[in-house]
């Protein structure tokens, strides 16, 4: 029993104490901490696996090097900050869905311990956002004033530590590995390439999150780089496991990660073993896989067999665009050829030299396969870009090592050149000035709302007329001008949600919106800008102006060349009124009947 309250096992004394009083005030009703108190045991638990991994791979931080790694923090927390201080935006969208999976998760806890879980496990499950994230921001959302910047703040605040320890944690087993000699320039170029690289800001300066699974695969790399399956070796197998698990439910998508890694990994240890060794290697290859596999398929099957064996390009033509040569192109754009020469000038010194031959091989290999495997669901937005990363970020380790083989320029010089390209690189991103494919043309700036108090004037009507008796259905639905912008306007007040849907836009994907019979109001925009299936809605909206069963309520100038028009129904929905959608809708009807035909006859 003293052994276990030795100073060193005080992070564990600390978890078992709020477990009990997690269980102790739901056992009393009292509620109101818990997700807190959550909060607080997932981050725990985390830094165990962190401190654990650590131990494992025998990596030691030096004084230097710590300063090196809070420089860099506190670097990307002024970047976020200065972006969310000068930012007049409404979020939208997937911009939003963290932020309201944060609200609806602290809801459920606040009501019970098993309303909660019950939560994460469904939206686990259910694979497209589960709830996981949200237990790690709680610890400062808390106490915020909950809207959605202080969401995006307390988000960057915790999980850009993890993400940078967890490289710097792979920056020194790549060393090892390698067995380059300690080098603190080299160790802070490594991190600032990562900091500059636009793709990992992409999307979290939108308040996505989505980069938080990046952590957990610098950790897998790192726990398994050297890592050759003679022995199982416990405790290396259960961090392996874990970070393999919280890496699937933070995003589904990472699951296509998972399996080109792996599948690359198991070849390498394959290939750079003897004979007469690979018997056993190959036995507890298959122990340990069956009894991952299992565990993986009992917890998360539904999650498994949604990303595995369904495939929304199957059902949604707003996706049907894309391919493996048309997305190879797309990650040039977001790359850019300043970027993109720097890999490829890795690749070859990579494919050159006899230590790096096998693992660059089979980084082009594990990026391939992972856009093949994407797209045949869809192409990959910027956020699924992510599962990149630690490949283009190997090619550009490989182009680093190359340049310093160059004697007669010194390597401080060589290494400050390449951080320069990156610098501007990287200001071209936050400025959008990148007019031709030389720099990323990944936008690091958020749009600037210029009608954001004409969209006042519209939301605050909306909150004074809407009701459970007046609702409204907004039918224009493109980034200009959608639902979410008037829903999310007073966020955290989100009263208008409530009596106006997110709405339907994408053909086989969102279902016909019966809003548009039961709705008293109608919002549309002059000029009407079509995304997908709204079209067909305007377009029969239109008819039912001609025969009179709406007119208009209030129109409100947007100062842009846009109006927003705010129709009332007059005459009450009749079979006509099915019939119009019904013939409108024909074509999709016809290939989507659950979505379409079925709910408009059934109405």
């Amino acid at each position: 029993m003293k052994k276990f309250f030795k100073k060193e096992n005080y992070l564990y004394i600390i978890f078992c104490i709020i477990v009990i009083t997690i269980l102790l005030l739901s056992v009393f009703s009292q509620t109101k901490c818990i997700f807190f108190l959550l909060s607080i045991l997932a981050n725990i638990f985390l830094i165990i696996i962190y401190k654990e991994t650590l131990k494992k791979i025998k990596i030691k931080f030096t004084k230097t090097e710590k300063i090196i790694i809070i420089i860099s923090i506190i670097l990307i927390y002024l970047f976020y900050i200065i972006s969310v201080l000068n930012r007049n935006f409404i979020y939208y969208w997937d911009y939003s869905c963290y932020y309201n999976i944060q609200t609806a998760a602290a809801e459920k806890f606040s009501i019970s311990l098993l309303d909660g879980i019950k939560y994460f496990i469904g939206s686990t499950w259910s694979g497209e956002y589960g709830s996981f994230l949200t237990f790690f921001p709680e610890i400062i959302y808390k106490f915020t004033n909950h809207t959605v910047n202080s969401y995006l703040l307390s988000s960057i605040t915790i999980y850009i530590p993890y993400i940078i320890i967890a490289l710097s944690i792979l920056i020194k087993k790549v060393f090892l590995f390698f067995k380059i000699e300690k080098d603190n320039l080299i160790f802070t170029m490594f991190l600032l390439i990562f900091l500059l690289f636009p793709i990992f800001h992409a999307t979290a300066i939108y308040g996505q999150p989505d980069f938080f699974g990046l952590a957990f695969i610098f950790l897998i790399i790192s726990l398994t780089i050297d890592y050759d399956f003679k022995e199982l070796e416990l405790n290396r197998l259960i961090l392996i496991f874990l970070v393999t698990f919280m890496l699937i439910i933070s995003r589904r998508w990472y699951l296509y990660w998972i399996i080109s890694y792996y599948l690359c990994y198991i070849i390498k240890i394959l290939i750079t073993n003897k004979k007469e060794s690979l018997g056993g290697i190959i036995k507890n290859l298959l122990i340990y896989g069956l009894i991952v596999l299992s565990i993986l398929l009992i917890t998360l099957f539904p999650l498994i067999k949604n990303i595995i064996f369904g495939s929304i390009s199957n059902y949604s033509e707003y996706y049907k665009s894309g391919g493996f040569i048309y997305e190879i192109k797309n990650q040039i754009n977001y790359l850019g050829y300043l970027t993109l020469g720097i890999c490829l000038l890795g690749i070859g010194y990579g494919l050159s030299k006899k230590e790096y031959r096998l693992i660059t091989i089979l980084s082009i290999i594990e990026c391939f396969l992972i856009i093949y495997l994407f797209n045949m669901i869809q192409s990959m937005g910027l956020h699924h870009s992510l599962m990149l990363v630690p490949t283009y970020l190997y090619w550009l380790y490989l182009s680093i090592m190359l340049l310093l083989q160059i004697n007669d320029i010194s390597k401080n010089r060589i290494c400050l050149a390449i951080i320069a390209c990156l610098i501007i690189n990287f200001s071209y991103a936050i400025c959008n000035n990148s007019t031709d494919n030389f720099f990323s043309k990944i936008p690091l700036t958020v749009p600037y709302q210029e009608d954001y108090k004409n969209l006042g004037e519209v939301a605050s009507w909306l909150k004074e007329n809407l009701s459970n008796e007046n609702n409204a259905y907004m039918i224009t639905h493109n980034n200009k001008y959608n639902p979410d912008k008037l829903r999310n306007y007073y966020l955290p007040d989100q009263s208008i949600a409530n009596y106006l849907p997110y709405g339907s836009a994408i053909i086989g994907v969102h279902k016909f919106p019966t809003e548009l019979f039961s709705a008293k109001y109608i919002i549309i925009t002059e000029p009407f800008e079509s995304v997908s299936i709204e079209e067909k809605y305007y377009e029969v909206f239109q008819k039912l102006l001609d025969q009179g069963k709406f007119e208009i309520e209030e129109t409100f100038d947007m100062g842009n060349g846009y109006k927003l028009l705010i129709y009332k129904r007059v005459k009450k929905t009749d079979d006509e009124e099915k019939k119009l959608y019904l013939n409108a809708l024909k074509e999709e009807s016809e290939k989507y009947p659950a979505l379409y035909k079925d709910i408009i006859e059934t109405y």
